[in-house]
């Protein structure tokens, strides 16, 4: 597969603590960095910390009950160490049997990933000491599934983000969420027929940006669980291969308990309606559902009152996070590093942004994709940018935990329609 069509599929990810990047010194790629070594510098409150005393008032009500800390998770098992004899290479692609369900994965293969860091320095520079840029790349599954005799093949992506966040300015956060997800590996963090993560794996990717961020986090027993079964994605379309036709995925998403309102705005930010964070979509097109696909600016403002206001700039995987995000920050803008036609500067300064989050796949931090946010920075200089939409105060509402909802077992029956799927990031509009 090419390097412009995997440039579609994704995001990175940083380590699962939080560190501080050192000043660019060469162009060395694939750095280990003290995080890589386990020491890291953690200058924010842990998960479930309560920073401030607004903050005090939201756990007090009930609304936010604080998830557990990944620190205080143990290793989970390791893929990678296990030879599988089932591993083959198909149309470029790794497809291999795991408990006795088929996987296809991309094989990810490296690189500096130096467009990226350039990018979000010339960002740092631009926009001041007042709004904390974040860096979490999103790894894919190539770097949990790998089985020990394929690993030679397949970059290794913890030592790739490493690498990223060595040529990071000072007071660039960096977040490697590898280790994060290997913990939790034998979950259902990864779809096995699409590109994609689940939305469970985006959760404990989320779960540690915010508590690095020192936000606070709802836990995933206050959301409520939904599936679409018989999802057949992306991999399949690439591969052709009908044992992952045959082996479907059910498709999970999370539903907040907390109120917010999401308003949906073209990609030059003039507001187009309000709308639910979940889309009406078919089995086909399972991963749309997370806010209906890239091709808006999405602004979800959250019944938290906190002054935090997020921007994420993501691909698609960052789009299975935002829910996750709606008990952690005042406002959420999201929009796509491919399509914002807004000037980057202008939007973090206009709309009183305080954290910006880059998190996309692998792909995209080493690929084309972070050549764009370069793009984003200089386009439409110096523009002042409103919000003719201002939703008026969220009202929030008392959120107990419940009982973690049991997994779905149902496995749907293949239609022609699932077939065709191509998920969210089709190579006719992708820009590349």
């Amino acid at each position: 597969m090419s390097n412009s069509i995997k440039n579609l599929f994704g995001m990175k990810m940083f380590a699962s603590t939080v560190n501080t990047a050192k000043p660019e010194t060469d162009s060395t790629d694939n750095t280990d960095t003290s995080a890589a070594n386990g020491d890291t510098q953690t200058t924010t409150p842990a998960n479930g910390t309560v920073p401030n005393s607004t903050n005090l008032l939201q756990y007090a009500a009930g609304r936010v009950f604080p998830a557990v800390s990944a620190a205080d998770e143990k290793m989970g098992r390791d893929f990678s160490t296990e030879d599988n004899s089932t591993l083959e290479w198909v149309n470029n692609l790794l497809v291999v049997n795991w408990d006795n369900h088929w996987r296809c994965m991309e094989a990810f293969g490296g690189g500096g990933g130096t467009a990226y860091a350039n990018a979000l320095n010339d960002l740092q520079s631009k926009v001041g000491s007042g709004v904390t840029i974040w860096s979490m790349p999103a790894p894919t599954a190539s770097a949990i599934y790998t089985p020990k005799n394929g690993i030679d093949y397949v970059g290794d992506q913890k030592e790739c983000f490493n690498g990223v966040a060595e040529k990071l300015n000072a007071g660039i956060q960096s977040v490697n969420v590898v280790d994060v997800m290997k913990k939790h590996a034998e979950e259902d963090i990864y779809l096995r027929t699409d590109h994609h993560w689940q939305a469970r794996g985006a959760y404990y990717a989320a779960r540690t940006f915010a508590e690095a961020a020192g936000v606070p986090f709802a836990d995933l027993s206050t959301y409520t669980e939904e599936s679409i079964p018989g999802y057949v994605g992306t991999m399949y379309g690439f591969s052709q291969d009908t044992r992952i036709l045959n082996d479907p995925d059910d498709f999970h998403y999370f539903v907040p308990a907390s109120n917010y309102v999401a308003s949906y705005y073209d990609t030059s930010f003039n507001y187009q309606y309000e709308d639910d964070l979940f889309a009406d979509v078919d089995t086909a097109n399972a991963y749309l559902k997370f806010l209906g696909g890239d091709s808006c600016i999405v602004k979800v403002d959250t019944q938290m009152k906190n002054g935090r206001k997020l921007l994420v700039i993501k691909d698609s995987f960052g789009n299975a996070e935002i829910p996750f995000y709606t008990n952690s920050f005042e406002q959420i803008y999201v929009a796509d590093v491919r399509y914002l036609e807004c000037n980057l500067v202008s939007f973090i300064k206009d709309m009183g942004i305080t954290d910006v989050l880059f998190t996309m796949s692998a792909y995209s931090v080493v690929g084309d994709n972070a050549d764009n946010i370069q793009n984003l920075i200089a386009q439409n200089a110096g523009e002042t940018i409103t919000d003719s939409h201002i939703v008026p105060s969220v009202t929030p509402k008392t959120v107990m935990p419940t009982a973690t909802s049991a997994p779905t077992t149902t496995s749907g029956t293949d239609t022609a329609a699932n077939t065709t799927s191509t998920g969210t990031d089709d190579t006719s509009s992708a820009k590349e």
